[in-house]
């Protein structure tokens, strides 16, 4: 079983468009947990109700002139094959390289089912 899921997730990340002029081309791979409190963040960007924001690695904000802030990223949810595209606010230095946290709304669109408790787990995910 592990190996058809590794399997399907290289040929799915082989299919997904990456950036490829943007500061941080390719193709991303980790695990998708919650992003709870959004704002505020370290892109001083508000975020509405409604808005699907991400959390991501601190080291994609290195250097500082290659910041991702505003720029939007494609995730996909492995288990579920579903797609959401989020808007980057914030910095964290606690999540390990290529993981991320979505706000509710994105967890709860990756979702087969749409719960939010359902929309964590593997990912990949790409700039636009």
């Amino acid at each position: 079983m592990q190996l058809l899921v590794l399997l399907l997730t290289a040929l799915t990340a082989a299919a997904a468009p990456a950036c490829t002029s943007c500061p941080h081309p390719g193709t991303f791979t980790g695990n998708v947990g919650l992003y709870p409190d959004p704002n505020p963040n370290s892109c001083d960007i508000v975020v509405g109700d409604s808005d699907i924001a991400a959390s991501i690695p601190s080291s994609f904000f290195d250097p500082p002139d290659e910041s991702p802030c505003g720029q939007l990223i494609d995730v996909t949810l492995i288990s579920s094959g579903k797609t959401v595209t989020a808007i980057v606010v914030n910095s964290d230095s606690t999540l390990t390289p290529d993981d991320i946290n979505l706000t509710t709304n994105g967890l709860a669109a990756l979702a087969a089912d749409g719960d939010p408790n359902h929309g964590t787990g593997p990912v990949y995910w790409t700039f636009e």
